[in-house]
């Protein structure tokens, strides 16, 4: 079991030091959780184990969502050649397009935005139907919410879902950043199997200005909103390197009886 459980992280994340230390007491501490709700769950309900993976086969990635002009980096295959890998950016995958393969409707939710009137996108949930044969777009937290389902259980037609290492082991982290952090990964069919970041795969959510296309809007209109930072609070005066070197002065002189 818990080999099983570890290959629900993300690999590949590379940690050295105290950190690589507090990240594995945080991932066994949480692997332990994770073993202790199961545990729960198979007490507490006795048709969990009929119901795993029913849903499994009824449901593939079609294409994966990007947005932005950066956020990962990818081989390139065109300019690399064999002992010259060249790396490009790629729009980060803010949600997935699958569909429905089987023969069952499946209930999901998810969040539906549109404009207030102060021109705000702002998201309503919702609980929908999806028919067989259909594709649904959501977000990586919406997907997560979906595939975590027993009859699903991070399993899917083409593939299966995971967590990044580095968000999830977070103590600190949301529910809502928890759930953002897994992601789609295929099947491995050999070298030729296709990626999350082909061109034929990934599909942008956004146009050329960052504005998210009309066909997208309802699902990732909170992407056109704009970003919320910091609220910075009214700028001092500034002070020179000069301005600091003469009030030393003055201050010695005035500690000297100087002045």
């Amino acid at each position: 079991m818990e080999g099983t459980l570890d290959n629900v992280f993300g690999q590949g994340a590379e940690i050295s030091g105290a950190s690589e230390v507090a990240a594995n007491a945080e991932k066994k501490e949480k692997i332990q959780k994770m073993k202790a709700s199961l545990k729960e769950t198979l007490s507490t309900d006795s048709s969990f184990t009929a119901k795993l993976h029913t849903l499994s086969q009824s449901i593939k990635v079609v294409h994966t969502l990007g947005y932005g002009k950066g956020g990962n980096i990818v081989v390139d295959k065109k300019a690399s050649s064999d002992g010259n890998r060249v790396l490009k950016a790629t729009s980060a995958i803010c949600g997935y397009r699958l569909e429905n393969i089987g023969d069952t409707p499946i209930e999901y939710t998810t969040e539906e935005f549109k404009q207030d009137e102060t021109g705000k996108f702002v998201g309503t949930i919702v609980t929908k139907t999806w028919a067989p044969g259909t594709t649904i777009d959501l977000t990586r937290q919406y997907t997560t919410m979906l595939c975590s389902i027993p009859e699903i259980s991070f399993t899917l037609a083409n593939g299966k879902i995971v967590a990044s290492s580095r968000k999830t082991n977070k103590k600190n982290a949301s529910i809502k950043d928890e759930l953002a952090s897994y992601y789609f990964s295929f099947e491995k069919n050999g070298e030729d199997g296709p990626q999350v970041n082909d061109d034929e795969v990934k599909l942008s959510v956004d146009d050329a200005n960052g504005k998210v296309k009309n066909e997208f809007v309802t699902t990732f209109g909170y992407l056109n909103n704009p970003k919320e930072g910091r609220v910075r609070g009214a700028k001092g005066p500034k002070f020179s390197t000069q301005d600091m070197a003469a009030n030393y002065i003055q201050k010695l002189l005035k500690e000297q009886g100087s002045i």
